[in-house]
């Protein structure tokens, strides 16, 4: 119990740095949240793989959690960040597609290249309850999976609703 508490502690701790230095760089309020949204995207691919792969979540699993939620909130900051910067110059509609449009290939390069270093951990472990590495990299890939597809759909159209409520 006292092992769980601390890694809900840290994951706790590792929203609140997340947000605070969202809402540095952005300086808003607003777009951190939108940044957040992809945190519970991805726990979604976390809990689907673990059960698709009837792997047990172990400790390294929460600590493959907590990696991953820094790891996938980086696809939304680069969506939020260039959306910010195209409307300086466009409009508000205009500047979140095309924002989005052409963050797609940098999201999808990282996110398959990062999965792509890890599967060795997966395919070829001895005992997946064994490997503590196997946790690790389940975790991280099921949530960059996740995160990826949803965070092209979820994070312009919050960015349109949370921050951009008065654009055209």
């Amino acid at each position: 119990d006292e092992e769980q508490t601390q890694v809900y502690v840290a994951l706790a701790i590792a929203v609140l740095l997340i947000y605070m230095v969202t809402a540095a760089l952005f300086e808003s309020l607003a777009a951190p949240f939108v940044v957040l949204l992809t945190l519970p995207l991805a726990l979604i691919g976390v809990f689907l793989i673990f059960f698709y792969t009837d792997a047990t979540f172990t400790r390294t699993a929460y600590i493959g959690t907590i990696m991953m939620a820094g790891i996938v909130v980086n696809n939304a900051i680069l969506i939020v960040y260039h959306i910010g910067e195209l409307r300086r110059t466009l409009p508000t509609r205009a500047a979140i597609l095309q924002g989005t449009l052409e963050r797609v290939r940098p999201i999808l390069m990282t996110t398959f290249t990062t999965v792509f270093g890890l599967l060795p951990l997966v395919l070829f472990a001895e005992s997946q309850d064994e490997n503590i590495w196997n946790s690790l990299a389940l975790a991280t890939i099921g949530g960059l999976i996740s995160s990826t597809l949803f965070v092209l759909v979820a994070i312009p159209v919050a960015y349109r609703y949370l921050v951009a409520r008065g654009g055209d």
